[in-house]
């Protein structure tokens, strides 16, 4: 019995909802035992009869405090006062058989049920049952002596034992299924803990090998693309980035300064422009149009992820489009950016499998999906390409799911 709550939330949200349950129905058991009580002092008037009255509405008074704020003392103090009602009560009901000989048996079993019903009291389920039990010993016993001290025997009560049977029945099977609850828990938790471990072995499996595609892949497609003899100096400058890059140690986290920090200037705010500058140094004349100010509302992360995706569309521009120019568009809308890198190069077929086609795969769209965002490709040999990233100004909370495999 879970409730359709959280196992940490079931035990006390049950015990509160069997405690209203039982405190109600010991009200409406008190509340007949004072009516019965009004119409034998209609009858009949006596300083017993006052003292009845009495005890009732202490024991009642207490079930309400009971029911309001649940406390060890409270539950005592109940327990005395219903013992002694049940008591008085009993008493002064086979006092009178003549009148009310035909159920006498059920009117004293009124405040006995009532003295059960602390049984909602404990904060957890078994507990309950300990105070139901208490109370029903208590109730017996009382209602004995009242026998006694009567010599009126009012027959076999089986209310009372009806309802402390079904009370402790229902305490003792709601105890059972949350414990059955709670074993299921650590599971439930070890499932979940697992998944997001899964998640982010698989975010970290992407990224690295976006990282690795940006750095050692590019490079090595630079050298084999190099002329033979001494190397340029931005190849060189190229390589000795890539190492320093490897040689630290958070190749592989997001950088903890927020790039949209007050009091910096717009060119400094976004990575994206100094991935431009990169490629510039690098030997790419690289025009950027459009809404520039829409950088600045993006999240770093964000940002960050954009801006080596535009990188490896620039440096594929520059490894293999056979053209050293290149122009980035900037756009927004209400729902985030998109960014264009478009050249007039060679172009290629979205189907092939060159050499370029992985790191669109792996350092683009993956980067772009990760985000939220989206990539669009327009190409064919001879007329250029166009690269259309779309990211929303924040990144998902949940990790954006693996990119399709069968797409450039």
């Amino acid at each position: 019995m879970t409730l359709g709550l959280p196992g940490y939330l079931v035990q006390s949200a049950l015990s509160r909802a069997l405690a209203r349950a039982a405190h109600w129905f010991g009200l409406v058991c008190l509340t007949g035992a004072l009516a019965s009580v009004a119409i034998l002092s209609s009858t009949r008037a006596g300083a017993e009869l006052s003292l009845t009255i009495a005890v009732i509405l202490a024991m009642a008074g207490l079930l309400v405090l009971l029911a309001r704020r649940r406390s060890l003392l409270t539950s005592f103090a109940y327990l005395l006062t219903g013992t002694f009602c049940v008591y008085v009560f009993s008493d002064t009901v086979l006092g009178v058989p003549e009148e009310i000989s035909a159920s006498t048996v059920f009117l004293i079993a009124l405040p006995k049920m009532a003295l059960i019903m602390v049984g909602g009291a404990g904060s957890g389920l078994v507990v309950g049952v300990f105070w139901s039990t208490a109370g029903f010993l208590l109730a017996e016993t009382a209602a004995l002596l009242a026998v006694v001290h009567s010599g009126v025997n009012a027959g076999r009560d089986f209310f009372t034992v009806s309802a402390y049977v079904f009370l402790t029945a229902v305490l003792l099977v709601a105890a059972l299924g949350r414990r059955r609850g709670a074993l299921a828990q650590p599971a439930l938790l070890r499932a979940a803990q697992n998944d997001a471990a899964s998640q982010l072995r698989h975010s970290l499996d992407n990224r690295s090998i976006a990282v690795l595609n940006d750095t050692i892949v590019s490079q090595l497609v630079t050298l084999s693309l190099s002329a033979p003899g001494e190397l340029t100096p931005h190849v060189r400058a190229g390589l000795r980035n890539t190492l320093d890059s490897l040689r630290g140690t958070d190749w592989l986290a997001d950088d903890g300064v927020d790039p949209h920090a007050p009091g910096t200037g717009l060119l400094a705010a976004s990575a994206l422009f100094a991935a431009v500058d990169r490629c510039r140094t690098a030997g790419l004349m690289v025009d950027v149009t459009g809404e520039a100010d829409a950088l600045d509302r993006l999240d770093s992360s964000v940002d960050r992820e954009l801006a080596l995706a535009v990188e490896h569309c620039l440096n594929n521009v520059l490894l293999h489009a056979g053209i050293a120019a290149a122009e980035v568009s900037v756009e927004r809308d209400s729902e985030g950016v998109s960014v264009m890198v478009a050249d007039a190069g060679r172009g290629f077929t979205l189907s092939g499998s060159g050499r370029g086609r992985l790191g669109l795969r792996q350092s683009v769209r993956r980067r772009i999906d990760r985000v939220g965002g989206s990539v669009t490709i327009w190409t064919r040999p001879g007329a250029g390409t166009t690269v259309r990233l779309t990211v929303p100004f924040a990144a998902p909370v949940q990790p954006a799911p693996a990119a399709s495999p069968g797409v450039r």
